[in-house]
């Protein structure tokens, strides 16, 4: 049983390209957590000797803050279960799968979520090989993502097929694996789902049009409507989408799903987050809010249901 008395460590930084915001994440909830009493250590994650330093420091508990590879993927958590230090958010094979888009596409669609046309490719095929089944198969614009990278990073919208070629090199540069996906015109919105059910739907208005790594961390770059101004029966769609999400791939804690509709203004998923960034202006603690959580109790409810022999 998790108390105040027991010794909290959140878990944050690390190597992966989302590490900086990884440390944003994790003193938010530290200082959130500290505020309602907890007995609660940071700790920057450095894999080599990530267990030595939890037992340094006693840890009963791990607040995983981590983002993007090595902490979103089931590494940390498959370390954390071998240890048995129980830990926040989704296990093993839940954040491998919601990490990863090719396998989240292949599950979701399996279980009859929308989701847009696409198709995985991989660098061993050779760009021009790629470039060549991409012509064929999609029209444009098309978007190319790795297949394991967090927060925009490395996707490319590529509007004309003159431009295909200088993208994947771009792309593959990050990632040897990416997803093709036929382009959704629509607004985005995204669904955080706690404990399997869903909070409120947020509109997202970036003011460049797109909803990129600058939209994302500048401050005052999107605009974020929440409730979102839409019909109810939108709303309460994509919601049930999202808790069908969550279901599906087994997740724990909170998760956060991201749509996108297509010109007909129906809601299609972008991708899964299973640690979504926690500082008290991202998103889930925006849809927590208007559900009347703020965000020391939303931090605690993600912090008491940690545990070992996840999925």
């Amino acid at each position: 049983m998790i108390t105040k008395n027991s010794k909290i460590v959140v878990l944050m930084g690390g190597p992966s390209t989302e590490a900086e915001i990884s440390k944003k994440t994790g003193k938010a909830v530290a200082d959130a957590l500290l505020s309602l009493g907890y007995n609660v250590t940071p700790c920057e994650y450095i894999p080599d000797h990530v267990v030595e330093d939890l037992k340094r420091l006693s840890a009963e508990v791990v607040f995983i803050a981590l983002h993007g590879k090595y902490g979103e993927d089931g590494t940390i958590q498959s370390v954390l279960e071998l240890a048995k230090i129980p830990y926040t958010g989704s296990g093993v094979t839940s954040s491998a799968i919601t990490m990863d888009k090719i396998v989240s596409s292949r599950i979701f669609k399996q279980a009859g979520l929308p989701m847009s046309k696409s198709q995985a490719y991989y660098l061993s095929e050779g760009i021009d090989a790629v470039e060549k089944e991409i012509l064929n198969e999609f029209s444009f614009p098309v978007v190319l993502k790795p297949a394991c990278e967090g927060s925009t990073i490395g996707i490319e919208i590529v509007r004309e097929k003159e431009n295909l070629h200088e993208a994947l090199q771009r792309v593959f540069q990050v990632e040897p694996r990416i997803l093709a996906e036929s382009y959704l015109a629509g607004d985005e919105f995204t669904v955080s789902v706690l404990d399997g059910h869903a909070l409120p739907v947020i509109q997202i208005c970036p003011h460049s049009g797109q909803y990129d790594f600058h939209s994302k961390y500048t401050k005052g770059a999107t605009d974020y409507i929440v409730p979102a101004n839409i019909p109810a029966e939108l709303s309460g769609l994509m919601g049930s989408i999202a808790e069908k999400g969550y279901k599906v791939a087994e997740c724990a804690g909170v998760v956060r799903f991201d749509f996108k509709l297509d010109s007909e203004g129906r809601p299609f998923i972008l991708e899964a987050n299973s640690i979504p960034g926690m500082t008290a202006t991202s998103l889930v603690p925006k849809a927590a809010a208007a559900a009347g959580i703020d965000f020391p109790e939303l931090c605690e409810k993600i912090l008491l249901e940690a545990g070992l022999n996840k999925v």
